[in-house]
């Protein structure tokens, strides 16, 4: 009787340490904050281990639903759910499901959801970040001609940063060259050429002899809202051997420094990063925003210089074969995609002869405004000129309603019939309901 009493103890001591075990090991939701901006809501969940979780929406009424496995909340928490709001969203809600919670977000309007986990840091543990993209309802649709749609499209702005100048030099090299002069020659071909191409605008930092401050570069970049700043120089080394045209991006432990700096400086609590200031954001929420905006700058910049480089290297030897990676201060803007590239070297007496012939630098700035302009083609930012362009250009079919005439669907495109009856191979002008019409670029 005695053993039986004892294994009956046994068993349920093993049980209860189990479920102690449970809720030891069971993540806790240690904060919550919101950030809003336009047409965005970010929610960052601050857990204090890893933890699985899943989002899907809700309707009638909108909804969205976000559970985290083994997890509990804080007395903070809870206390605090009825401040978290936004355009948006209207309130959160929780609820103890099983051994996780669920969060549910009341919104004001259907939004698309999306998370993405943040991984642990030195200052902080995982975080689930959520972001509610919603858009404000349209105005009635007035018509208007293409002439005026094509006047609200902006420009892409490419700001360009001839390195050096003033009573800074730069590398002296081989034959006199001094590469402050060089790279203004560059940067204002590139520009010339950027220019030329309608929906693409330059900007440059400096267009003559006078010295720039690091920062005040990417100053001049900001304040002309540029989609990319590119900044030229011509290197110099100790051996006379070393050649070789090179592009460069931000590295990672660049972006480390850089976000500590962005974060601890007062000068910079003002200043948008993506659209969002970051004075009123707490330390946390200030992290993850930089973090992101940094991380999606950086791989744009990766990008770009893969595009600018392939060009490059049908007129200059290449150092490298592939974007580089480094801390430069004029590279540090988190909002602003940055490249940095070294022309040549002037300590090379092949290099610093082609660098002082007008017709190769031409040539080098042609190279470099063609992989910038095939970039911003395949991939135009919404708004732009050439983002509204592409969707006008490109083939797309149409579905022909109940009194449409061939004639008719011709005109209000902008086509010939003679064109539109070629792309669908049509022997007459007879169509009918429900046919897929192919309409033509034009």
């Amino acid at each position: 009787m005695q053993t039986k009493f004892q294994n009956f103890l046994s068993i349920i001591l093993v049980w209860m340490t189990s479920i102690v075990a449970m809720e030891v090991s069971a993540a806790e939701v240690r904060d919550i904050r919101v950030a809003q901006q336009e047409g965005v809501t970010r929610l960052v969940f601050e857990l204090s281990s890893k933890s699985e979780h899943r989002i899907f929406p809700l309707s009638n009424p909108d909804r969205i639903v976000v559970d985290i496995s083994d997890a509990n909340l804080s007395n903070a928490v809870v206390n605090g759910l009825t401040a978290l709001s936004s355009d948006v969203l209207m309130r959160v809600r929780y609820a103890k499901r099983n051994t996780g919670v669920r969060f549910v977000l009341d919104l004001a309007q259907a939004a698309r959801a999306k998370s993405t986990v943040l991984s642990a840091n030195d200052t902080y543990g995982p975080r689930i970040l959520v972001e509610l993209e919603y858009g404000k309802k349209k105005p009635a649709t007035i018509v208007k001609s293409l002439a005026n749609i094509s006047q609200e499209k902006r420009d892409i702005v490419i700001a360009i940063d001839p390195g050096h100048g003033g009573k800074d030099p730069g590398a002296l090299g081989q034959y006199k060259v001094r590469e402050k002069d060089i790279v203004l020659s560059i940067a204002k071909e590139l520009a010339k050429r950027i220019n030329a191409v309608d929906g693409f605008k330059a900007v440059l930092t400096r267009s003559t002899d006078v010295y720039l401050k690091l920062r005040d570069r990417s100053r001049v970049a900001r304040e002309a809202n540029a989609d990319l700043m590119i900044s030229v120089h011509a290197d110099a080394f100790t051996k006379a051997s070393a050649r070789g045209a090179s592009v460069w991006a931000l590295s990672l432990s660049g972006k480390s420094s850089e976000m500590g700096r962005w974060l601890a400086q007062q000068e910079n609590s003002a200043d948008l990063v993506g659209g969002i200031s970051l004075d009123d954001k707490d330390q946390l929420l200030a992290e993850v925003l930089l973090d992101m905006s940094m991380n999606s700058t950086i791989q744009m910049s990766l990008n770009v210089g893969e595009s600018v480089l392939g060009q490059m290297k049908g007129v200059a030897k290449l150092h490298k074969n592939s974007v580089q990676q480094a801390g430069f201060v004029v590279l540090k803007s988190p909002d602003i995609p940055s490249i940095l590239i070294e022309t040549g070297f002037v300590s090379n007496k092949t290099e610093a002869k082609n660098l002082s012939s007008r017709a190769y630098r031409v040539k080098l700035a042609a190279s470099i405004s063609k992989g910038v302009i095939g970039y911003f083609t395949k991939n135009a930012p919404e708004g732009t000129l050439v983002a509204w362009k592409q969707k006008k250009h490109s083939d797309y079919v149409y579905t022909v309603s109940k009194g449409d005439t061939l004639s008719q669907i011709a005109r209000r495109n902008q086509v010939s019939l003679a064109v539109l009856r070629k792309a669908n191979k049509l022997k007459n002008d007879v169509i009918w309901v429900g046919q897929k019409l192919v309409i033509p670029a034009g």
